[in-house]
């Protein structure tokens, strides 16, 4: 094997730029690894007319600082510095991360310029600090693992890795190349390759490109020798295109482009309408807060996109002044895609209206259920105790922060609701609309007015409820008394061939198990929970959008018809 077949297999894939598959490059590394090698990487900013003036056998990854000592004639001027040669502007060459060591222990951190230009927010993850984008937001921007601590002859592992796209921007503004110097050290054995290197020297120094190899023999282990390798890699550069703020927006309605000034200053009073697919974006994402009731945005303390109206089906009104003050750029241009002509806004109400009177007539048939069991059997029920919901809490801190009321207000597309997204809709409206239902409690109500529990001990909740609206009911009809008669209603209640008062909350059900029953059988079970919700399936091409508004008019006119019933008490 010739002499640089040899230096090739010792340096192995030690030169390859770690770019990771989700696109961090790690800039700076301290470690050792599983095969004993300890590895020292940093990056320099170095201006591109002076790579070709490197010198690897000169190269030291290992951050200098002046520190801070007393001398009454001293003044700190604080900088750090990587050698790089001794060439003018390598000397002193600007590390992407700073380090010193105490002790045992050795902290890497990304340059305070580099997270500056950024706005880079910290967030602690056990030993790592994240730093996060929140004007985006982009999350994990910067991965910095701080501390690496030595116990001879290991270091664990501190690092710092950066999103590519970053690094790239970075560059870009600053008009430098990205240079990795690293140094790795390791024991090997003293082959007869290595031996030929060695020759009768006892070691081995050369400079091939960007490495420097140095080879020497142990003074206390035979057969082995120390190698370490010095050198440099250039982190590739994707080219960056500096992001240039728009000039302005067209907006349908609106004649001419609107720029920021023209916005502020001229157009007091003015409104454009966007589709209100434009909340699809924030309404699953937590860092954002959306008013369902007005379309209005808020991301945390940030910046607000507020003065806004829903009207019609699918509209939302924004006054264009209020938009463009303090809103991110890029958060305009999104709400400026949706922008449509006032003409596109569909006649009816909006699904957040649907919701609020859904969920208004659930709060009212709690108080009116709880006050009829209360009379007819002698019991003390509060409307919480119930459906376990408190309205009174609930109007208090805001329905914004009403966890199982959000999912049922978030905007059903008029152009791509799809089945899917219909099956998931209905899913969340038994969970508000079922899942609050206090089994043991309507089980206690079941139990007073005398129902056999050998009868009603495997049924739920939505089940339970359905005995006793059945069991008033035919009081109604039959002029029996609910107190004095429970026996004779008992059993016409066993009579009772047909009962739809529940029928479509029983469909939501039907539709919430159809993914743990997947058969042949589940397009019918689908096609029969329609029919019970009042649609034809036929009816539906592929947009389910009507097919969720019947959804919610149907179940608001279904407790409306409890309510009818239950005021006859």
């Amino acid at each position: 094997m010739n002499e640089q077949d040899i230096i090739t297999k010792l340096i192995g894939n030690y030169l390859d730029v770690d770019i990771s598959c989700d696109g961090y490059i790690t800039v700076a590394q301290l470690k050792t690894t599983e095969d004993k090698a300890s590895i020292d990487i940093n990056t320099a900013l170095i201006s591109p007319a002076l790579i070709s003036k490197i010198k690897p056998s000169h190269i030291n990854p290992v951050v200098k600082a002046p520190g801070v000592y007393y001398n009454k004639d001293y003044i700190y001027k604080p900088s750090f510095w990587l050698y790089a040669s001794p060439s003018s502007g390598l000397k002193k060459a600007e590390p992407l991360v700073v380090s010193w060591e105490s002790v045992n222990k050795t902290v890497l951190s990304i340059d305070q310029g580099f997270l500056s230009t950024f706005r880079l927010i910290p967030r602690l993850l056990n030993d790592e600090i994240y730093w996060d984008n929140l004007s985006k937001p982009d999350y994990d921007v910067v991965k910095n693992k701080l501390i690496s601590e030595y116990d001879f002859p290991n270091h664990t592992e501190a690092y710092v890795k950066v999103k590519k796209e970053y690094l790239d921007q970075y560059l870009s503004y600053r008009k430098k190349t990205a240079v990795q110097l690293f140094t790795i050290i390791k024991e090997i054995n003293v082959d007869d390759d290595i031996k030929g290197l060695l020759n009768e020297k006892g070691y081995f120094i050369e400079e091939f490109g960007q490495f420097e190899i140095r080879i020497s023999e142990s003074s206390h282990k035979e057969g082995v020798a120390r190698l370490e390798i010095n050198g440099y890699k250039i982190i590739p550069v994707d080219e960056f295109e500096m992001e240039i703020s728009p000039v302005g927006h067209y907006w349908k309605g609106i004649e001419g482009i609107v720029t920021e000034y023209r916005a502020r200053h001229e157009m007091a009073g003015e409104y454009v309408y966007v589709s209100d697919d434009v909340l699809e974006l924030y309404e699953t994402d937590d860092d954002y807060a959306v008013h369902p009731d007005s379309g209005g945005v808020r991301y945390r303390n940030q910046w607000a996109v507020g003065h806004c109206e829903r009207i019609g089906r699918n509209g939302i009104k924004v006054e264009l002044k209020k938009l463009y003050e303090g809103t991110p750029d890029d958060v305009i241009e999104h709400w400026n895609k949706y922008s449509i002509d006032i003409s596109a806004v569909g006649d009816g109400e909006n699904i957040a209206d649907k919701a609020k009177r859904l969920t208004r007539k659930y709060f009212l048939f709690g108080q009116l259920f709880s006050q009829v069991v209360n009379k007819i059997c002698d019991i003390s029920l509060s409307p919480v105790e119930i459906i376990t919901l408190n309205q009174g809490a609930i109007d208090e801190t805001g329905w914004m922060d009403f966890p199982d009321y959000n999912p049922i207000t978030h905007h059903v597309s008029v152009r791509k609701f799809c089945k899917e997204d219909f099956i998931s809709r209905c899913k969340k409206l038994y969970i508000l609309l079922a899942e609050n239902l206090r089994e043991s409690n309507l089980r206690k109500i079941i139990n007073s007015l005398g129902f056999s529990s050998d009868n009603t001990k495997d049924y739920r909740s939505l089940k339970l409820l359905e005995f006793v609206l059945k069991y008033l009911f035919v009081s109604v009809e039959t002029g029996l008394n609910p107190i004095h008669d429970k026996a004779a209603i008992i059993e016409r209640v066993a009579e009772l061939k047909e009962f739809n008062m529940l029928s479509k909350l029983f469909a939501l059900n039907d539709i919430r198990q159809l993914d743990a029953h997947k058969n042949h059988n589940s397009t019918l079970k689908f096609n029969s929970a329609l029919e019970k919700l009042g649609i034809e399936p036929n009816s539906i091409s592929n947009n389910y959008a009507i097919a969720c508004d019947q959804v919610y008019d149907g179940l608001t006119d279904q407790f409306v018809d409890m309510h009818n019933l239950l005021l006859k008490f």
